[in-house]
């Protein structure tokens, strides 16, 4: 399953699937600190043909800057270093580890340029990949948003893996964006 942004930026955007059918709603009001993003999923559609999509919220992530950002999902509400332990290091930071709704144990890894999903059971079982957009300069068929890729191994806990994956891609955009600007200011 293959989740495509529709327009650039993380925290405001729709990811539709391979059908062009909007499955997942990020939205973010525009505040310095302390703001909450919305995760909001379709719902499944009613016998009522109103031929308007329905979303419902999947959940919450008020965004800390001073302390731990706090997720709010399927009822629970937990700090985000609780729920997303650091394990690791990689380029931009140390990787995240959560137990998933199977009981099995899953880590983000904080890549340079994407983050990735797998089984932190030795084996780094691909489980789904954040693939970045490509412009296709030289060649527009090769043209294509980005995408949130998650492999079978995944699609029982697609939901997880969604709104997990806003969380850690934000984190690793902005040690990206740090690292990116103290290289410019040591230039």
């Amino acid at each position: 399953m293959n989740l495509y942004q529709t327009s650039s930026g993380l925290l405001n955007n729709s990811y539709a699937n391979e059908s062009g059918q909007v499955i997942y709603k990020v939205s973010t009001p525009n505040k310095f600190s302390n703001c909450v993003t919305t995760v909001s999923r379709i719902k499944a559609r009613s016998e009522e043909v109103d031929f308007k999509d329905r979303f419902a919220p999947l959940g919450y992530i008020d965004w800390k800057v001073f302390a731990s950002s706090v997720l709010r999902y399927n009822g629970t509400e937990v700090k985000a270093t609780e729920y997303l332990k650091k394990q690791g290091w990689g380029w931009y930071g140390r990787h995240r580890v959560f137990k998933g709704p199977d009981g099995k144990e899953y880590k983000w890894i904080l890549g340079a340029s994407v983050s990735k999903l797998v089984l932190n059971d030795g084996s780094e079982t691909l489980i789904a990949k954040f693939h970045i957009r490509k412009y296709g300069v030289f060649n527009a068929a090769k043209a294509r948003p980005a995408y949130l890729e998650i492999l079978p191994e995944g699609e029982h806990m697609v939901d997880v893996i969604f709104f997990t994956f806003v969380y850690i891609e934000k984190i690793r955009k902005e040690k990206e964006r740090a690292a990116q600007s103290s290289a410019a200011a040591g230039a």
